[in-house]
């Protein structure tokens, strides 16, 4: 453990210098679960996938909502435990003042994987490559909210609350909603659950009425429950108001284990299609491909992956950040190529977080200390890039650490709206506040129950970045009139490649952009069935 630290932290037990006060934040940080402070509520666990424990999630006012969307996509939520040193995964390769500050563990241009002219990506994460280029992964700079908080547990709150850093809450979404606006759970429970998370400990919901949840010890115990219909009885009580209130928990314990047995059936029903790293997170992920290939309707996945919290010998290309990333990389790759096997990749889009940022000082023991803001990395059918500008590095807070650029909400907005389709009214009751569209999801056109699929798909150009020509592909279901053009980032007509009937199939268009500077254009398509748009980079 270093004795040196930071001396410019803000918050005593953010830094190792600070002894016990540390490793007692460091301690309440890691008896938190990541779900007991999402507002999804936990609600029964223990179920052994493969040798993974799998918590299902109850229904509550945000689920709900989800529940209602007339489509059948789902989000999967990576958790990065322990605060992502942003810095060396999108990294400024470009930028003197990173380098000043971080003299051993900076990371190089010619090192990185290029995204574009000033931003690269961790070495390690190579195996993302093929996403990248086929614009499969959206990179968002210096994603936080302000006045960051750089305690592990109350950072995490906030994140998985989407609160403001000055907002407590004595007990979880998943309690208070389920007691005070769900009391159908108990009477009319749904017949699979609309939230799952797979890995990491058992974690019970905290409400008026105290923990509503049980766990499961192992498959000894579940088949006890399916034998006998719940473990509690639920008559069985004092005739008093103790009495009701105990009857109601052990309802709303006996109930949730109901979502198990959809659990355990979509499981049976499928199989991994595609070889996963020997590793926890891609053990999790795997789970939760063959959970989706197995007809559950679940619509959020939670997996975790922790060791991020860096304070020492951290590393630069090779070392301990480097094998966390390697893995999250990998992982997520196999995933995809999972999915990809049976066509399933375009129901799953994929987010990472962390609860903060590292330090934009380089500490005296190799490492980094809790910082502020951090990327956000979102795989699956995005329209692939970099949004918002990366941290200059000069504008920094009172700790010395970057400002904020993008507010971690407004990218949960974008899922809720864009991605899962909820109308206005059920944005409002789900995110306080007003949010710009980033335009990061590759959603042609927002369906109605009634209306058929999708029936186009526009591709990402190859090769991207590209030099000075690439290819824009697109598949129509007929001979239709369509219109495909190219635009600046600032919403000016660049080229008219196509405006007219064009045949049924996959077509291939040549866009050549020598008379062009470098920088990001955007193509769209329009069509009688929909619009969609791509962003491409150019890079001479």
């Amino acid at each position: 453990m270093c004795n040196q630290h930071s001396s410019h932290k803000n918050r005593h037990g953010s830094s190792l210098e600070h002894g016990q006060a540390h490793e007692k934040d460091h301690q309440s940080w890691t008896r938190r679960s990541f779900l007991s402070t999402l507002g999804i509520g936990a609600l029964g666990s223990g179920l052994m996938l493969g040798g993974t424990p799998v918590n299902a999630m109850a229904r509550t006012k945000f689920l709900n909502r989800l529940a209602s969307a007339a489509n059948n996509r789902v989000l999967i939520l990576i958790q990065l435990g322990g605060g992502n040193d942003g810095l060396n995964t999108v990294i400024p390769v470009e930028n003197d003042v990173y380098f000043q500050k971080r003299p051993t563990i900076a990371i190089t241009k010619n090192e990185a994987i290029s995204l574009s002219d000033d931003i690269g990506l961790h070495p390690a994460m190579g195996s993302l490559s093929p996403m990248w280029s086929e614009g499969n992964m959206a990179v968002f700079n210096n994603v936080g909210y302000e006045n960051p908080n750089r305690s592990h547990a109350r950072s995490t709150d906030i994140w998985t609350s989407a609160s403001d850093s000055d907002q407590m809450m004595g007990t979880g979404w998943a309690g208070r909603f389920l007691v005070e606006d769900n009391p159908d759970l108990i009477a009319n429970p749904p017949e699979f659950p609309l939230g799952v998370r797979i890995g990491g400990s058992s974690t019970l919901f905290q409400s008026e009425f105290g923990n509503l949840g049980v766990t499961f010890g192992g498959a000894a115990q579940f088949a006890q429950f399916l034998e006998q219909g719940g473990f509690y009885n639920e008559e069985n009580t004092p005739d008093n108001d103790f009495g009701r209130s105990l009857s109601f928990a052990r309802k709303i314990a006996n109930s949730s284990f109901r979502y198990l047995e959809a659990i355990q059936e979509a499981a049976d029903n499928s199989t991994n299609l595609n070889e996963y790293p020997n590793s926890g997170l891609s053990r999790s992920l795997s789970v939760v491909a063959r959970l989706i290939r197995g007809g559950l309707q679940t619509k959020v996945f939670l997996v975790s992956k922790g060791g991020f919290d860096t304070h020492n010998n951290q590393g630069s290309t090779e070392g301990g950040h480097a094998n966390l990333l390697r893995d999250v990389a990998d992982s997520v790759q196999a995933f995809y190529a999972d999915l990809v096997s049976d066509g399933l990749n375009d129901r799953a889009l994929t987010m990472t977080f962390s609860e903060f940022g590292r330090t934009l000082d380089e500490n005296s023991s190799a490492g980094t200390d809790h910082g502020s803001s951090a990327p956000v990395m979102v795989f699956g059918p995005v329209n692939g890039g970099i949004y918002g500008e990366h941290a200059d590095l000069i504008d920094l807070d009172r700790s010395g650490d970057p400002v904020y650029g993008l507010d971690y909400r407004n990218i949960y907005a974008n899922i809720l709206d864009n991605w899962f389709e909820l109308e206005s009214a059920g944005m409002s009751a789900v995110l306080d506040g007003e949010y710009e569209d980033l335009g990061f999801l590759n959603v042609a056109t927002h369906a109605s129950p009634n209306s058929k699929p999708f029936a186009f798909k526009l591709h990402q150009n190859y090769p991207n970045p590209f030099n000075p020509s690439t290819n824009i592909q697109f598949t129509l279901p007929a001979s239709v009139n369509v219109r495909l053009q190219v635009f600046n980032i600032q919403g000016q007509l660049i080229q008219t490649l196509i405006d007219g009937n064009v045949p049924a199939g996959e077509q291939n268009i040549r866009f050549d952009g020598s008379n062009l500077s470098n920088g990001t254009y955007v193509y769209r398509l329009e069509t009688p069935y929909g619009a969609a748009s791509r962003k491409m980079t150019l890079i001479k």
